[in-house]
């Protein structure tokens, strides 16, 4: 068999002339088949294109199934993601450096963005106790109309007051919320500034360490001199 498909491909590769290309492939029922162009027969199948010395040039693969189409598409979307992943990456990264020159660079913008939420939480704790007062005088006027209807003036007074305060509770836990987002923003900048300045996140590193290891030379020193003090005193 395999020398009468030898000569057949021979043929086929002589009588085509030196840039011959012959398609070979085996059919659902195992035969090989030989054209000079693409089989049909082989239409679900890989075929092989021989060149003129009788060896694989390349493979055309058979159509995608409708199963494989959507494996393909499902991957496809998956690499664009990651590369505009990538790239919004790199252009926040970019960001970053330009902003901050130094960790105290984030320590500094850290801190302003939290001063400017911490003051708002002082204003509304300050209407909160101007309207707790408000309303304790309306409550303790109203005292005066037990068995009676309200005047609609001091019934307003007391719902607004009530109104008031609850809104600038919620308003309070708003900003409390939002101090957690500043925190962990920062949070994540200074780790990201670390990562792409590795000798300044090093170099903090000691920082922390030789103040860390002062402050615990210090204390022996700060217990002896209260001992000493105490001594003293006795005498």
């Amino acid at each position: 068999m395999k020398k009468k498909i030898s000569a057949t491909l021979f043929a086929l590769l002589f009588a085509n002339g030196a840039h011959a290309e012959i398609f070979i492939c085996k059919d659902v029922n195992g035969r090989t088949l030989t054209s000079d162009r693409p089989i049909p027969e082989c239409n679900d199948r890989t075929q092989r294109v021989l060149g003129k010395n009788g060896t694989t040039k390349r493979e055309i693969a058979p159509p995608l199934t409708a199963e494989q189409k959507k494996q393909a598409e499902a991957e496809n979307a998956k690499k664009k993601a990651a590369t505009l992943a990538a790239e919004e990456q790199k252009r926040q990264d970019r960001a970053l450096r330009a902003r901050f020159k130094t960790e105290a660079d984030i320590d500094t913008a850290r801190k302003r963005d939290l001063e400017l939420v911490q003051d708002q939480i002082k204003r509304e704790e300050l209407v909160i106790v101007a309207k707790e007062k408000s309303l304790k005088d309306a409550q303790k006027e109203s005292e005066f109309y037990k068995n009676k209807t309200l005047p609609n003036s001091l019934q307003r007074k007391i719902e607004d007051s009530e109104l008031a305060i609850a809104a600038s509770k919620k308003l309070i836990k708003e900003k409390q919320g939002e101090i957690a987002q500043i925190d962990a923003k920062y949070d994540q900048t200074l780790k990201r500034f670390r990562e792409l300045n590795p000798q300044a996140a090093a170099a903090a590193s000691a920082s922390a360490q030789a103040s860390s290891s002062a402050s615990a030379a210090a204390a022996p020193a700060k217990s002896q001199s209260a001992v000493a003090a105490s001594a003293a005193a006795s005498k």
